[in-house]
């Protein structure tokens, strides 16, 4: 049954659920954590939740010593129902066919399903989420669900009164006997079209055999289950009917399943026509898209967990999953605002690194970063998110310069800098060049704008002076901030490192800050400016600032 989160560690109050609910019905053999996917389209950050939640749940089992699986299907059995945005006018006439029957339109793929199905598993790996991946076509052609579906329409009858139960009956536009005459929980697709346009006609237990028409042509077949399998039970069926084939436990599923009526709810009374109980269940919400991108069309746009991890390290897009309950809706921000969430968990890291972190936190940290089987991919060296992108827009993309740029910026680095950064590395190059737009991206002055020199009073020209004077010898990340808060206090009389909580001085900085931004991008803000000089070279800096 679903159940609430009673405390903050949604993990811990999701594996008693399981374990209580084993505890009564099962003896022996592991617990069972599924999840399931139909490859009908773009598997998105959405259908992600529904694999990531029941990945994390079978791992806090087996961290609390179980023997837990994680069992995946694919449900390329499912029937193309419309044509995605975007996909090939032609695939309209393959409506109403398995998705595992339906060519790949790239041609890539030996089917439609394949093309999805490919690309998600590979994201999987790198995050870490392995599973035993289960294709629905195969295991219904290969007639592993032969008995269940028999079970189901030796009584079809009494199954439709259990849906029946949960239909609003004034919306109906057939009465109910006829309704409850005509309705068969198992449709074919038929040999000829090769779609579910079919109906049920008669059932005959004793030679197994099924009997129905289908719209194509108008003609009546036969079809023997104890020969073939050539359909599959409608959704409402199919599902517990796999709750009871595979003795599932948990299994998560989507707020819409959870509403009264649903697939969920009404599957706690069908499941237990195949001799089951409904597993423990959480309702997951919304995983969106944020922040104001630029989509070029290489990069394509759909928010696959292929796309995140182009911009967002593994090990942090668990991280984002894991930090809050599956009910709680939020967007993982690809825009602007990408930062922050590095910030958050660079943050996290170096609490944990420090001692400080609570015991959740640490609890949800490592989650993040290892399952039972490996650890997930993370930088060896992290470096500031918002360094990375900055030094990727202003040397647009040249490596070699983003690393002269990192190195600056560190005490001390690595002789394999570049390895060390990834894959953080390639995420800022890759959002920059994706996501950015365009008028987002730092400008910098093709040359000296005396335009803007010839506005600035004494005091300011004098505090470029003195900031060019410095920079030999403070050319580093840290020299360079330093010296960019110290000219104002230099200009008073203070020494570099004094401290001081002067409002005039603060003033002055700020002050100092736009002088410098206006004659270097045209702008009262920006990067920030160790950053920015760095990523300039002191050559140029010195040419902008007319030294």
């Amino acid at each position: 049954m679903a159940r609430r989160n009673k405390s903050a560690d949604w993990l811990a109050d999701a594996a008693e659920a399981v374990e209580q609910h084993a505890a009564q019905r099962k003896t022996s053999g592991p617990l069972v954590c599924a999840s399931g996917i139909s490859p009908s389209g773009d598997i998105h950050l959405g259908n992600l939740r529904e694999a990531m939640t029941t990945h994390l749940v079978a791992e806090e089992l087996i961290r609390r010593g179980h023997e837990a699986l994680h069992l995946h299907s694919w449900d390329d059995y499912d029937r193309l129902r419309k044509v995605p945005a975007g996909a090939p006018d032609w695939l309209a006439d393959h409506i109403g066919r398995p998705l595992c029957d339906i060519p790949d339109p790239g041609g890539q793929y030996e089917s439609y399903a394949d093309r999805y199905i490919a690309e998600f598993q590979a994201s999987c790996e790198r995050l870490g989420i392995r599973a035993r991946w289960v294709r629905q076509s195969q295991q219904y052609r290969a007639g592993a669900y032969r008995e269940p579906i028999m079970q189901a329409l030796d009584q079809r009858l009494e199954l439709f009164d259990v849906l029946a139960r949960f239909q609003t009956e004034k919306l109906q536009a057939v009465p109910l006997e006829e309704r409850r005459a005509a309705w068969w929980p198992y449709r074919v697709y038929c040999p000829s079209c090769g779609k579910d346009t079919t109906t049920g006609l008669d059932w005959d237990r004793e030679t197994a055999t099924f009997h129905y028409a289908c719209a194509c042509d108008g003609l009546e077949r036969s079809t023997c289950l104890d020969e073939e399998v050539l359909g599959k039970l409608v959704w409402k069926i199919d599902w517990p009917m796999r709750w009871a084939h595979e003795r599932v436990d948990f299994e998560p599923g989507g707020e819409d399943h959870a509403a009264p009526g649903s697939s969920y709810t009404v599957g706690i009374d069908v499941v237990r026509t195949f001799g089951w109980e409904a597993p423990s269940f959480i309702p997951y919400g919304f995983v969106g898209m944020g922040g104001r991108t630029k989509m070029s069309s290489s990069s394509g746009g759909a928010a696959t967990p292929e796309f995140a991890m182009r911009f967002i390290e593994p090990a942090l897009l668990r991280w984002l999953y894991l930090r809050r309950p599956p009910i709680k809706s939020f967007n993982i921000d690809f825009g602007a605002e990408i930062w922050r969430q590095y910030d958050e968990w660079d943050a996290l890291a170096r609490k944990v690194a420090g001692g400080a972190a609570s015991p959740l936190e640490l609890k949800v940290f490592d989650h993040a970063l290892k399952t039972s089987e490996r650890e997930v991919e993370v930088p060896e060296l992290r470096v500031s998110f918002r360094v990375l992108f900055s030094a990727a827009d202003m040397t647009s993309g040249h490596r070699l310069q983003m690393l002269r740029v990192v190195r600056d910026h560190l005490d001390e680095a690595p002789e394999q800098l570049e390895a060390a950064l990834q894959p953080r590395l390639d995420c800022a190059s890759g959002w920059v060049q994706n996501c950015l737009p365009e008028d987002e991206r730092q400008f910098v002055r093709p040359a000296f704008a005396p335009d803007v020199w010839d506005t600035l009073d004494e005091a300011d020209r004098a505090s470029v002076a003195l900031f060019l004077e410095r920079l030999d010898q403070r050319w580093s990340a840290k020299g360079l901030s330093d010296l960019v808060y110290g000219v104002s206090k230099l200009q008073r009389g203070m020494a570099l490192d004094e401290t001081s909580q002067d409002p005039e001085l603060k003033a002055a900085q700020r002050r100092f800050f736009v002088v410098l931004y206006q004659l270097l991008v045209a702008a009262d803000t920006g990067p920030r400016l160790p950053t920015l000089l760095l990523s300039l070279g002191q050559e140029r800096v010195r040419s902008l600032l007319g030294g």
